[in-house]
């Protein structure tokens, strides 16, 4: 038997279209997970929810620092 994690898992995303955040955030809230949405890699790096994030969903083209900036500036 596997226990269950003692809070929902944290997932981030960052996209630069509204309506995809949106999406996923719904999509996302109503499987169990908690959701923090950014609509800027850099609005993601200069949060304080980096360190307990569980999972990120980076869109690939940001304007500014592009997904996979992010992902090697992590």
């Amino acid at each position: 038997m596997t226990s269950r994690p003692s809070r929902p898992p944290l997932i981030a995303v960052v996209d630069d279209d509204e309506s995809v955040r949106e999406a996923l955030e719904s999509l996302l809230k109503s499987r169990g997970f908690k959701v923090s949405t950014y609509a800027a890699a850099e609005d993601f790096l200069s949060s304080s929810r980096i360190a307990t994030t569980d999972c990120l969903i980076l869109d690939v083209k940001l304007d500014g620092m592009s997904g996979p900036e992010l992902q090697q500036e992590l």
